[in-house]
């Protein structure tokens, strides 16, 4: 089997977010799994070009024109996979304005690559994924029907695709005048909004016209059912819920190893963590100018934002707890001005007790995870969240709220502990639990021990997606 798995970023080539990483380790896992996966990605300027080769060159037509744009070719991995580039001017930088246009040229290129070009690859591509936005068009552009009428054309029946949602924020939404560039009929889309110019989101068009819609927890599939995202999406996402599956993101354990981690202090095992933890810690309040003490350290890694991450919860619950709790806090990440503001003023009025360290920093992201004690994960709402992942797998007990996947990967008490209101009263409830148990030697250890006994390896997310695909050649 053939998997085109096509992206807007891939982890160790050009990376964002936590879809870079999916879009690497997925794919790997698929590899080790006996699959044939190549990964098709814009060839941003940013990226490396070492091991690149050009494999040919695509008629793309697009606003009215026709484009060359030029195809390259590298292992995606020493063990396996291929990493397909698309080089073209209008693909240099991922941000360049209006950012729908450059993907919906980037999705016309690789459905033009589809049709036409894919004996560059020797081998027949049998599924199509597609993920998030970026790259929702992909369904339409290479010939699918849409899936509500149940018609069946020769290059629907030929085509299998499967979309992705990371992140439901996220849509695409853009002016209807990308129906001219993509010289597509009108009559397949689907308009939002009133007046004289309408706008299309371009994550529905995927829910519209792909085979099967998956995203990355079983709880946050259920949870986008019956929320209000029927401004843009209108209810494709109840009429398509038979065909909406939730698959747990896993991690790269190989990346995300205490054994072998050579970006932090000292490694360790499951059976030397707890004598190796107050190295870490002291290292961790060294490298962040926390002040040296044996309390535990709560972290956050994450976008600082107030729509999902609940960093205004941790601010307001870090203000209360700290003068009747002893903790420390470090925070790492980067966005929203406003909120950077204010947990600047926050660690400057701690004395040494709070670390804010406002940029994207792999090497710390490691020492945090390594050295804390507690991760807070209090997110409004959580697609799967890899954070709470990664720090089980470092013995760092989360606090998350009870949403999406949070809720399908920590088990309250056992692995992390939950709380259900999206308030600073419920995260603080959460963390005083964590404290306690942080007190308790026995119990603490018992919770370290399960956290680090979990198995968040890509292995059987990828035979969950590998089902999905067969159902789909069956079809």
């Amino acid at each position: 089997m053939h998997i085109l798995f096509v992206t807007s970023e891939v982890a160790g080539v050009f990376k964002l977010g936590g879809l870079a990483d999916v879009s690497f380790s997925l794919p790997f896992a698929l590899v080790r799994e006996g699959l044939t996966v190549t990964v098709a990605l814009p060839f941003y300027s940013a990226i490396d070009v070492t091991g690149a080769r050009g494999v040919g060159q695509l008629a793309v037509d697009f606003a009215g024109k026709r484009e060359l744009v030029f195809l390259f070719s590298k292992p995606l991995s020493p063990r396996g996979g291929t990493l397909l580039l698309f080089r073209h001017p209008r693909l240099n930088d991922y941000h360049t304005p209006p950012i729908q246009k450059t993907f919906s040229f980037f999705s016309k290129a690789v459905s033009t690559f589809y049709l036409y070009g894919t004996h560059l690859l020797n081998t027949p591509i049998d599924i199509v994924h597609c993920n998030d936005w970026h790259t929702a068009l992909l369904p339409l552009l290479v010939g699918e029907q849409s899936k509500l009428h149940q018609k069946q054309t020769l290059q629907s029946r030929q085509t299998k695709t499967v979309i992705t949602i990371h992140n439901l924020l996220y849509q695409g939404v853009v002016d209807e005048t990308i129906i001219d560039d993509l010289n597509a009929p009108r009559e397949l889309f689907h308009f939002i909004g009133r007046g004289r110019k309408k706008k299309i989101s371009m994550l529905r068009e995927g829910l519209e016209y792909a085979d099967i819609v998956t995203t990355v927890s079983p709880t946050y599939a259920k949870e986008i059912v019956s929320s209000a995202h029927h401004d843009a999406l209108g209810d494709i996402l109840v009429k398509r819920r038979e065909q909406l599956v939730g698959i747990v993101n896993g991690i790269n354990i190989d990346v995300w190893n205490p054994e072998t981690d050579h970006l932090i202090a000292q490694t360790f095992t499951a059976k030397t963590v707890h004598a190796v933890k107050p190295i870490l810690r002291k290292a961790l309040q060294e490298a962040v100018g926390l002040t040296w003490d044996d309390a535990p350290i709560l972290g956050f890694i994450g976008r600082i934002e107030p729509s999902q991450k609940g960093v205004e919860l941790i601010i307001e619950a870090a203000e209360t707890l700290l003068s009747h709790h002893s903790f420390q806090l470090v925070l790492l990440g980067v966005g929203n001005k406003t909120m950077i503001s204010k947990l600047t003023a926050l660690a400057k009025a701690s004395n040494r007790r709070i670390s804010f360290i406002n940029t994207f920093d792999e090497r710390l992201a490691h020492r945090i995870y390594a050295g804390s004690d507690i991760l807070l994960v209090p997110s409004k709402f959580e697609p799967c969240g890899l954070t709470q992942i990664v720090a089980m797998r470092y013995g760092t007990v989360p606090v998350v709220r009870n949403t999406g996947g949070l809720a399908d990967t920590v088990t309250d008490g056992k692995t992390g502990f939950i709380f259900d209101q999206y308030s600073a009263k419920g995260l603080s409830s959460g963390i005083l639990r964590a404290l306690a148990a942080w007190e308790d030697k026995p119990t603490w250890e018992r919770l370290v021990a399960s956290c680090m006994g979990q198995d968040f390896s890509w292995d059987k997310s990828a035979k969950r997606y590998i089902e999905l695909y067969r159902r789909l050649q069956k079809e």
